[in-house]
């Protein structure tokens, strides 16, 4: 009785071994793999934006790759968006090749998407794969766009000065202009009648006169806009209650 039990002990003891041996050399070793999405343009991201990343075997030329990870991400700020894909170890081979692509899509439309190869894992691929998209999507032409705007209007006052402000919008998502006494440039984005602005940089000549108070008047006027549209005629600037705030004339 004594030896049978320790022979049974020990097959039993053997076959835990041998079952530990076999999940071992099964057992997936998930890595990740950093890295951003980008890219040059300076637009805002929609706030509905999503960020597909997905890492491929493209060691096959003739064969479509095999997605060993993926990620969609909704960014809560801008770009980069930073991503971790995390793949199984087991289902990369040192000889391969590997790639990270990356989709930039609000809804159906694809805004960016990379159009070049980001090599990734092997072949001294970067530890961290930094992936610039492309713009698929040009922007449609705007009724801003195109003009040169002279500020003739601004919270429902006659501008009087002899230096009026004037802005341009251009197709490029970029805004410039002066206030009548310093420049100014930066970034806007439009949609559908809505409008905002990134930061804004400005020359630092001082102001002589009441050119001093109209451009504080100007700058705080323009970051409560929200919007565009078109009122008695002329095309107007809105604030977030539908107020018009800045009246334009085309020059």
């Amino acid at each position: 009785m004594k030896c049978s039990t320790l022979k049974t002990a020990g097959t039993r003891m053997g076959l835990a071994a041998v079952l530990a041996l076999g999940a071992g050399s099964v057992m997936a070793e998930i890595q990740d793999l950093h890295g951003s999405v980008m890219y040059r343009e300076k637009i805002a991201l929609p706030p509905e934006a999503l960020v597909e990343v997905t890492l491929e075997d493209v060691s096959k030329m003739d064969v479509q790759s095999t997605v060993l990870a993926s990620q969609t991400l909704r960014p809560e700020g801008q770009v980069p968006v930073d991503f971790r894909l995390s793949y199984d170890d087991a289902m990369v081979d040192d000889r391969g090749r590997y790639s990270v692509r990356a989709v930039i899509r609000v809804g159906e439309d694809v805004l960016w998407r990379s159009t070049q190869s980001f090599p990734a894992l092997t072949n001294d691929a970067p530890e961290t794969v930094d992936v610039v998209v492309e713009r698929m999507v040009k922007p449609a032409e705007s009724a801003l766009t195109g003009n040169e705007w002279l500020v003739v209007q601004m919270n429902d006052k006659t501008v009087g000065t002899s230096e009026v402000p004037q802005i341009r919008f251009g197709a490029d998502g970029q805004v410039s202009g002066t206030s009548g006494c310093n420049r100014f440039s930066g970034s806007y984005t439009e949609q559908d009648g809505q409008l905002a602005f990134g930061p804004l940089a400005t020359t630092r000549m001082a102001c002589p006169g009441e050119l001093d108070q109209q451009e504080k008047d100007f700058f705080k006027t323009l970051s409560n806009v929200t919007g565009f549209g078109v009122r008695a005629g002329h095309t107007v600037l809105l604030d977030a209650e539908g107020a018009v705030v800045m009246t334009l004339l085309a020059q």
